[in-house]
């Protein structure tokens, strides 16, 4: 991962997953994504920071609504459970920790390669 000078600039590219935030862009294998929501892009920019490894509900929240909105388990499923479907063509998926949090993962080896 490159970092720029704030968090602004940054970018993530593994050679298969580009992430630039700045920009709003997410592309997997040089294929755009572009049918994510705000709320979606906010999730994903916070599992892709923490690639592999489990985000809690509380950071995903945060990242997405901020501290002031109160939490709601059932949004955040929601919200998830559609950016899942939309990351699975994608070869990237969301596993859940039950009551913990949720982990962005490569869902097969043909994203691997």
């Amino acid at each position: 991962m490159r970092q720029g000078d704030d968090q602004e600039n940054e970018i993530y590219d593994d050679g298969y997953l580009r992430v630039e935030y700045a920009n709003y862009y997410v592309a997997c294998g040089g294929r755009p994504i572009y049918n994510l929501s705000r709320v979606e892009l906010l999730l994903f920019f916070t599992m892709v920071r923490n690639f592999e490894r489990l985000v809690t509900h509380e950071a995903l929240w945060k990242a997405a609504w901020g501290k002031k909105t109160p939490y709601n388990v059932r949004t955040l499923r929601v919200q998830l459970s559609n950016l899942r479907l939309k990351l699975l063509p994608y070869g990237l998926n969301i596993t859940t920790m039950v009551n913990v949090g949720y982990r962005l993962i490569r869902s097969n080896d043909e994203a691997a390669s």
